[in-house]
C-alpha cells in the first residue's frame, strides 16, 4: 500500500474520492474548512445545502458500489422511492410528458440528510481521519521530478501553518478551489471554458395544509429558451416537506419575498406550481443562491505533477439546474477506486490519464447543459460551430419524448448517465423526428391537462 493521501475539502466529492482511497492508502486525510458537522441540517458556509439535490441513477450506483447498502440506509432513515417517468410530472419545450411506470426507480431526500450518511459512513472508515476547521495554502512541489510532495495548510483556530507530506493529493475543494492559480504560481496554465449563465436559485420548504397530496413525486418545469426563460422544481423530500425551487438565468431577479414568490409562479408557462403554493404552508425562510458562471477547467491538456488529482466542482462546475454533479463526482471517485484495483502503484503518466477519463465523464454532461444555456440570447461563451444543429435535435427529441414512451426512455437514461448521447440517435427516434408526428403533437396542444388538484 501507498503511505498518505491528502484529500482538500470535506464536500461530498471529497468524502467519496477519500472512501475510493482508503483501500489503496495507509492513511486518507480530509482537510476541511469548516467546523465539524454532526446533525441533519444545512452546513454551515454551504450555501447549496439549502437546496434540492437530484442524485442521478448513474451517480446512484456508483455511491451503491463506493458505500455498499449505503442506498438501504437511506430508505430506512425515510428518502423518498419513485419511478422516474411514473412519478416526474415534466413540462418541458411546450409539452407534459406521459407519466408510466419505467426502469428507473431512484431514491431521493434532501441534501443534508444524503451527507449526514455519507459522513456517518466515512466515520466508520478506520484509516480515514478529517482535520477541521484546517485550510490549504498551496502545493508543496518536487520541481526536479514534476511530482507533488504534499500541502502546506493553516490552522484557522490557531494560525498556525505547517507542510503535511504526501504521495498523492486530491483537490474536491469545491467551486472556489484554488488548483488553477496554485499552479500557476508554478508556471503551469490552466484553460478554462466558461459560460456565463448568472443564475439564481430560490428554495423554500412547505408542507400541506390538508391530506390531498398531489398525483406526482416531483413536479419540473423546465426553462425553454427563448420561449420560456423561467423554470420551476418541486421536490418531495423526508418528513412530509416539499422542496419549491424557481431559478432564473441572465440576472433575472429572484424573488425575496412571499408576494413576489407567488408572483414568480405566476410567471410559469402553467399553473401547476401556482396551485400547488395555494395548498400549502411555508415552514422556512427563501434562501438564494447565485451562481455566475458554470465552468469546465481542462487539467485534461495541462502539464499537472504527478500525483495531484482534481475531482468534482474543482474540475467541472456544472448548471446545478441538471442536477449533474453530485453524480459525476461519484463516478469520478468510482473511476479512482477502479484505476487502483489494477495499478498498486500510480505509473508515470497517471496524472494525465486520470485527467482524460475525467474529461470524458464530464464530456456529455457538459454539453448537454452548456447546448440549452446557449439558447438564450443573453448567455455568454465560446459557441460550438455545430450547435445550432444539436439545438435542433435536442428540441426535437424533448418535444418527442412528451408522446414516445421509446424516445422518453432513452432520453431518461442519457440524463441519467447510463448511455451516451448516440443512444439518442437510434433509427426509430430519428425516423420519428423526420416524420415530425405532427399530428400527435397538434393532438396534445389542444388538451388542456389538468393540475393534480383539479383531478
Amino acid at each position: 500500500m501507498l503511505e498518505k493521501v491528502i484529500v482538500i475539502g470535506g464536500s461530498i466529492a471529497g468524502k467519496l474520492a477519500a472512501k475510493a482511497l482508503s483501500h489503496t492508502f495507509r492513511q486518507v486525510i480530509i482537510l476541511e474548512a469548516g467546523q465539524r458537522w454532526k446533525e441533519k441540517a444545512p452546513r454551515k458556509n454551504v450555501p447549496q445545502s439549502y437546496h434540492p439535490h437530484v442524485l442521478l441513477k448513474g451517480g446512484e450506483d456508483a455511491i451503491e458500489k463506493l458505500f455498499p447498502h449505503f442506498l438501504d440506509q437511506l430508505i430506512e432513515d425515510g428518502s423518498i422511492v419513485n419511478n422516474f417517468t411514473r412519478d416526474l410530472k415534466w413540462y418541458h419545450f411546450g409539452f407534459w410528458k406521459q407519466q408510466f411506470p419505467g426502469e428507473l426507480v431512484m431514491v431521493q431526500q434532501s441534501r443534508p440528510m444524503l451527507e449526514w450518511h455519507l459522513q456517518h459512513r466515512i466515520d466508520q472508515v478506520s484509516n480515514i481521519t478529517t482535520k477541521y476547521e484546517t485550510k490549504a495554502e498551496q502545493l508543496l512541489l518536487d520541481h526536479q521530478r514534476n511530482k507533488i510532495s504534499g500541502v502546506r495548510v493553516r490552522s484557522l483556530k490557531t494560525g498556525r501553518e505547517e507542510e503535511l507530506l504526501a504521495n498523492m493529493v486530491v483537490d474536491a475543494s469545491g467551486f472556489g478551489s484554488k488548483s488553477v492559480e496554485w499552479l500557476k504560481s508554478y508556471g503551469i496554465e490552466v484553460k478554462e471554458e466558461k459560460v456565463w449563465i448568472q443564475l439564481f436559485y430560490a428554495t423554500r420548504f412547505f408542507r400541506l395544509k390538508n391530506q390531498d397530496r398531489p398525483d406526482w413525486c416531483n413536479l419540473l418545469i423546465s426553462p425553454s429558451f427563448p420561449e420560456n426563460p423561467y423554470g420551476a422544481f418541486i421536490q418531495t423530500i423526508e418528513e412530509n416537506r416539499f422542496s419549491v425551487t424557481f431559478s432564473g438565468y441572465a440576472n433575472e431577479r429572484a424573488p425575496k419575498t412571499n408576494e413576489e414568490f407567488f408572483a414568480y409562479a405566476q410567471k410559469l408557462p402553467v399553473p401547476d406550481v401556482l396551485h400547488f403554493l395555494e395548498q400549502v404552508e411555508p415552514i422556512s425562510e427563501i434562501k438564494i443562491h447565485k451562481i455566475p458562471y458554470q465552468v469546465r477547467r481542462r487539467f485534461d491538456l495541462a502539464d499537472v505533477p504527478e500525483g495531484f488529482l482534481v475531482v468534482g466542482d474543482a474540475h467541472c462546475r456544472f448548471d446545478p439546474v441538471f442536477g449533474q454533479g453530485i453524480s459525476v463526482a461519484a463516478m469520478e471517485a468510482l473511476e479512482l477506486e477502479s484505476y487502483f484495483k489494477y495499478f498498486a502503484y500510480p505509473d508515470k503518466g497517471f496524472t494525465k490519464t486520470f485527467h482524460k477519463r475525467i474529461s470524458n465523464l464530464i464530456a456529455t454532461p457538459w454539453e448537454m447543459a452548456t447546448t440549452e444555456a446557449f439558447r438564450h440570447p443573453d448567455i455568454n461563451g465560446d459557441r460550438p460551430l455545430l450547435q445550432p444543429i444539436k439545438q435542433w435535435y435536442s428540441k426535437k427529441v424533448y418535444q418527442l419524448s412528451a408522446f414516445d414512451s421509446e424516445a422518453y426512455l432513452r432520453l431518461v437514461r442519457v440524463m441519467n448517465l447510463m448511455r451516451p448521447p448516440l443512444h439518442l440517435f437510434h433509427p426509430k427516434v430519428g425516423f420519428a423526428i423526420l416524420t415530425n408526428q405532427k399530428k400527435k403533437i397538434k393532438k396534445q396542444k389542444n388538451v388542456k391537462k389538468p393540475t393534480s388538484f383539479e383531478r
